[in-house]
């Protein structure tokens, strides 16, 4: 049907028409373009928006949260806002005692950091102690010039005193104690007990493990580089006490409570009544760890390093002990003790069991013999050769005494030398002889003699030290 406007209508028409159409199909070309730019600012901006949610996230808020905590990682955000915020919130809600205990171990932390590895492994006279000892190496040592609220006795049982310095809300809120040793790292897992022997219902006690130093009157997990498993509502801490989660269940007197580490990983596990409860922390691999308790009341605790069998089976089966129960080297002998000494296996035997009865009771073990001259003066061979074979015998009652000192050798005063028979006395030239062999007669004097019995005659010898053979 022809157009009612005229031919000159028509072609306005198409002319506004075709503006329209060129729009939609720029439209059409971009929209690809523009969706392909929104993913790939996306797949960019994606990544960072999520690591920023993860670094930022507020991981120390207070609330329950399962599974371990990564203490390391978490020690990485103390510098971020999540955590100051925390810790802001914390300081808001908490009383004034707590506030001013907080601030005061904040202040003992800064004057005394925690040592290194190095200054805090065991030491070689430590190690050799260890051998010795076996696990009764271990054992508590308070500083009673520091620490009066604490009393040891047995080396591993605890006794918390009544209103000691430091259980005030305002001077810490707890009294501590730490091992004299850390736990070693040799072994896969090291395991150790403590049984609540004696625990009133009010007081708050803490198991766990610290850095050295650390303040005696604040509970392990409530300063850095520490954790701790609490009695009251059986939460558990770490390096502040706004990081307190809830974790197992509450002890009570009787209960006996079990600390594992694994020096590997770092990681942390309690138990309880020898029943495992998850594990707790990890990543404690950065300063060696003590044995550390603490209550803010009365209280009795024995600890066992591994000294008795645990109540955890599997820490007995696996020996996840600090040490074995008896030391393997063996300690020097006593002073005193004389069996299988050097010196009673070269000394003379009692003669008589009389003399025996008196070096015991006088406490004279070693009995050196008395000298007699006489008996060397009168004693004489078994065999004495016959003087007509031309043999004299040298004794100590034949030989002439020496001149006095005052005599000169050369002098005319002295008398003259008579010449003597040698087959009564010697003469002088044979008493010289014989004075130099005179040591040499003496040890050869119990020589045995040549057997005669079958009638053989013996024949004079020069063997015989001290016989002149004529």
């Amino acid at each position: 049907m022809p157009s009612i406007y005229g031919p000159a209508r028509q072609g306005a028409v198409d002319a506004m028409s075709e503006p329209a159409t060129s729009v939609t199909e720029i439209l059409l070309l971009l929209l690809p373009l523009v969706m392909i730019g929104v993913a790939m600012i996306f797949v960019i901006i994606a990544p960072f928006v999520m690591y920023l949610v993860l670094r930022l996230r507020p991981g120390v808020a207070l609330g329950d949260r399962s599974g371990p905590i990564n203490v390391a990682f978490e020690e990485q955000l103390e510098s971020s806002s999540s955590v100051r915020s925390a810790y802001q919130r914390w300081l808001e809600q908490a009383d004034d005692g707590t506030r001013a205990g907080f601030e005061c171990a904040e202040r003992w932390c800064q004057q005394h950091p925690p040592r290194s590895q190095r200054d805090t492994d065991i030491t070689m006279p430590q190690f050799l102690g260890i051998q010795e000892k076996g696990v009764s190496a271990w054992n508590f040592d308070p500083p009673y010039e520091d620490n009066q609220g604490v009393l040891v006795s047995s080396r591993t049982e605890i006794q918390f005193l009544t209103d000691s310095v430091g259980m005030a809300p305002e001077e810490g809120g707890a009294c501590s104690i730490q091992s004299n040793l850390p736990l070693p790292k040799q072994n896969e897992v090291y395991y150790w007990e403590a049984k609540m022997f004696n625990k009133p219902a009010t007081t708050n006690v803490a198991v766990g493990l610290s850095t050295k130093p650390y303040p005696s009157f604040r509970a392990p997990g409530l300063c850095k580089h520490s954790v701790g498993y609490f009695s009251q509502d059986g939460s558990k801490c770490y390096n502040h006490p706004f990081h307190m989660q809830s974790y197992g269940p509450a002890y009570v007197h009787g209960d006996v409570i079990g600390v594992g580490y694994r020096p590997r990983s770092g990681s942390v596990f309690f138990t309880r009544n020898g029943m495992r409860i998850s594990e707790a922390f990890v990543g404690l691999y950065s300063y060696n760890l003590f044995p550390t308790i603490s209550a803010d009341g009365p209280a009795e605790i024995h600890v066992n390093f591994g000294q008795a069998g645990f109540v955890f089976i599997e820490a007995n089966v696996k020996r996840w002990g600090l040490a074995p129960m008896v030391g393997t080297l063996a300690p020097p002998p006593a002073y005193g003790q004389d069996k299988d000494s050097i010196l009673i296996e070269s000394a003379q035997s009692p003669s008589s069991s009389s003399q025996l009865q008196s070096d015991t009771d006088t406490g004279e073990l070693v009995r050196v013999p008395s000298y007699d001259a006489s008996v060397l003066d009168t004693a004489t061979p078994q065999h004495a050769p016959p003087a007509a074979q031309g043999i004299c015998m040298v004794t100590l009652r034949s030989m002439q005494a020496p001149p006095p000192y005052s005599v000169s050798v050369g002098s005319s005063a002295a008398p003259a030398q008579e010449p003597r028979d040698l087959r009564g006395e010697p003469s002088p030239a044979t008493l010289r002889g014989t004075i130099h062999t005179l040591h040499g007669w003496f040890s050869a004097w119990h020589r045995p003699r040549r057997d005669t019995s079958a009638g053989t005659p013996e024949v004079p010898s020069t063997e015989l030290v001290g016989v002149l053979v004529d």
